[in-house]
């Protein structure tokens, strides 16, 4: 009995090269096992065990019965794997329990002469290939035993087509089962993947979306604040000029800026402007609750200093203890210089 694997399922291929060459080797140990069965007369299924991959680990599994290879039907599960020499019976083991493979196809050879071996690989491959369920973990790949030519020759001419864990790992429940366990588990990764870029893209398009919306309401009541203070509201809608204008008009250096561009510098950029804002809420009469708000939620901290009844005072920041702004109203002109020129 000849033993010859499907090709693997799309998210399989990287196992190709390692999992084709030890059925490779399996299917050579297996052509000469089963071509000797007859005369052994052997009636169970015998892993093998030198220089193959470890067999499933079927503790826990149930018998049920011994069944004649060439009367298998799908749904059946069995200890077969790709380890295992197949003989003229095959121990049928329970579905719900530990078991190597399942059976969920059969056919029979046409009357004729032999096959030669490639279209024995041709036929195996459209009909267990095609009959394999894509709704299957993708974890599974299978594998198929057709009979030798003395086989055929006897009248044998029986084929049955078993899943399989491509990491010869046992499987633990019948194949409808592994089918709907999960969300995840219905679908091959190459039909998921379409479905994966869809959702990350439409994450990109709400984070920009986000983004934008956010960076606007912002420069919007930035601009209404600039105004209020004697600086040009254009300056509150152009990335980076915004920053700079903004430490300025907080008494820092417009250069803390540059540090948002440094890994880790983000940090130490944000406290200057904190600082800032902070500096800017005093000349507003306003307390330290005021820099909060401007924290959490910066674009109604402008809004709420630019609005039409405050009151600017740039004055009380030498009050205070504080030097005046770098830019805008109670600026010296030494000190209004423009964007770059701290």
């Amino acid at each position: 009995m000849t033993t010859r694997t499907g090709p693997l399922r799309p998210a399989l291929v990287a196992r190709r090269a390692v999992f084709g060459g030890i059925i490779g080797v399996l299917a050579v140990v297996a052509l000469s096992g089963c071509s000797s069965s007859s005369s052994s007369s052997l009636s169970s299924s015998s892993a093998v065990t030198s220089g193959a991959p470890s067999a499933p680990d079927l503790n826990g599994s149930l018998f049920v019965q011994a069944e004649p290879f060439i009367q298998l039907t799908p749904g059946q599960c069995t200890d077969v794997s790709s380890t295992t020499i197949v003989y003229d019976t095959v121990d049928i083991l329970d579905c719900d329990n530990p078991h190597g493979s399942e059976v969920y196809n059969t056919f029979t050879f046409p009357a004729g002469d032999y096959p030669s071996t490639s279209q024995l690989n041709s036929v195996g491959d459209a009909r267990c290939g095609g009959a394999f369920d894509s709704g299957v973990p993708s974890s599974l790949t299978y594998v198929w035993f057709s009979p030798t030519e003395e086989e055929w020759a006897a009248g044998n001419r029986f084929v049955a087509c078993f899943a399989i864990d491509a990491n010869n790992r046992a499987l633990s429940a019948p194949l409808a089962t592994l089918a709907n366990e999960g969300p995840l588990s219905a679908f091959d990764r190459g039909t998921l993947a379409p479905a994966l870029g869809l959702i990350l893209a439409a994450t990109a398009g709400i984070v920009f979306v986000s983004f934008l919306v956010s960076y606007l309401l912002f420069a919007a009541s930035l601009a209404s604040l600039f105004r209020k203070t004697g600086i040009p509201a254009w300056k509150a809608w152009v990335p980076f000029v915004q920053t700079w204008t903004l430490l300025r008009l907080g008494g820092q250096s417009g250069n803390w800026m540059w540090l948002g561009f440094v890994p880790g510098g983000s940090v130490v950029s944000s406290v200057f402007i904190y600082i800032g804002m902070y500096r800017i809420g005093i000349a507003f009469r306003k307390d330290s609750g005021m820099l909060v708000l401007g924290i959490f939620l910066p674009f109604v901290w402008a809004f709420i200093l630019g609005g039409r009844d405050e009151q600017y005072a740039p004055e009380l920041l030498a009050l205070h203890g504080y030097q005046p702004p770098l830019e805008g109203y109670g600026s010296t002109p030494s000190r209004a210089s423009g964007f770059g020129d701290d």
